[in-house]
C-alpha cells in the first residue's frame, strides 16, 4: 500500500465534496434537525441528541460512503482509478479517512447540546470513531453492490432509519431491547445518553465485544459482495 496513492484518493474526495453541495448538506441535515427541535420543544429536549447523533453516525458515515463508490462507477472514474494502478485498499482507506474526519464534524456540531467534559469527550469520539467505521464498511458493501448513486441513496435511507431508530424503540420495549443490545448503534446510543444525563459511562467487555462482532459482520458481508462485484463491475 503506498501513503501517496492514499493522500491522491483522499484529496479527490475531499475536491469533488466540495464541489457537491447536496452531499454536504447531509452532514448537516440531522445536526440542524436537532437544533431546531431543541429551539422550539422545551420538554423533554434533551432527548433530541439521544435520538439524532445514531442516526447521524450511520447517516454520513454509510450514505456517504455508498455515494461516493457508486456515482463514481457510475461516471466510470472507478475503472480510470483502478487503471491508474490504485489497489482497492488504497482507494477504500483514502476515502474512509475522509468519510471519517466528515462524520467527527458533523457529530461535533451537537456538543454545544450536550452538557460534556473531561474524559467524556474521549468517550464521545472514540463512540463515533467505532460506530462511523462499521457504517463505512456497510456503505461500501452497498456502493459495490449498486449500478448507480440514486440507488444507492435509495438502499442506504431505509437501513439508516431501521438501524438508527431501534435503539429508540429499544428503551420503549424491554423484549426488544434484548435484540438491539447487539448493534453497535445501540451501544453508541447508550454511551451518548450516559454523557448526556451525566451518569458514569460504561465502558465494559460486552461492550466493546459489540462493536468487534459487528465490525467482523460488517466486514465479513462486504468480502462476500466484494468477490461478487468488484469495484468496476
Amino acid at each position: 500500500m503506498k501513503l501517496y496513492h492514499v493522500t491522491a484518493i483522499f484529496k479527490k474526495t475531499l475536491r469533488d465534496m466540495i464541489r457537491n453541495k447536496r452531499q454536504l448538506l447531509f452532514f448537516l441535515m440531522f445536526p440542524a434537525m436537532t437544533y431546531l427541535f431543541y429551539a422550539t420543544m422545551k420538554d423533554g429536549r434533551e432527548m433530541f441528541p439521544i435520538v439524532f447523533l445514531p442516526i447521524n453516525v450511520l447517516f454520513c458515515s454509510m450514505n456517504i460512503m455508498a455515494s461516493i463508490i457508486a456515482e463514481e462507477k457510475e461516471k466510470g472514474t472507478l475503472r480510470s482509478l483502478i487503471f491508474a494502478n490504485i489497489k482497492p485498499l488504497e482507494y477504500f482507506i483514502g476515502n474512509g479517512l475522509f468519510v471519517l474526519l466528515a462524520s467527527l464534524i458533523s457529530c461535533s456540531l451537537f456538543i454545544p447540546l450536550i452538557n460534556i467534559s473531561g474524559i467524556n469527550y474521549l468517550y464521545f469520539y472514540v463512540s463515533i470513531i467505532l460506530s462511523s467505521l462499521c457504517s463505512m464498511v456497510l456503505g461500501a458493501t452497498i456502493g459495490i453492490s449498486v449500478k448507480n448513486q440514486m440507488a444507492a441513496n435509495g438502499m442506504c435511507a431505509p437501513i439508516t432509519i431501521v438501524i438508527g431508530m431501534l435503539p429508540t424503540f429499544g428503551a420503549m420495549n424491554e423484549s426488544i431491547q434484548n435484540i438491539t443490545k447487539l448493534l453497535y448503534s445501540t451501544r453508541f446510543a447508550d454511551t451518548i445518553a450516559e454523557i448526556i444525563n451525566q451518569t458514569a459511562v460504561t465502558i465494559d467487555y460486552k461492550i466493546i465485544l459489540t462493536y468487534i462482532i459487528n465490525f467482523i459482520i460488517c466486514i465479513t458481508i462486504f468480502s462476500i459482495v466484494y468477490r461478487k462485484k468488484k469495484l468496476d463491475d
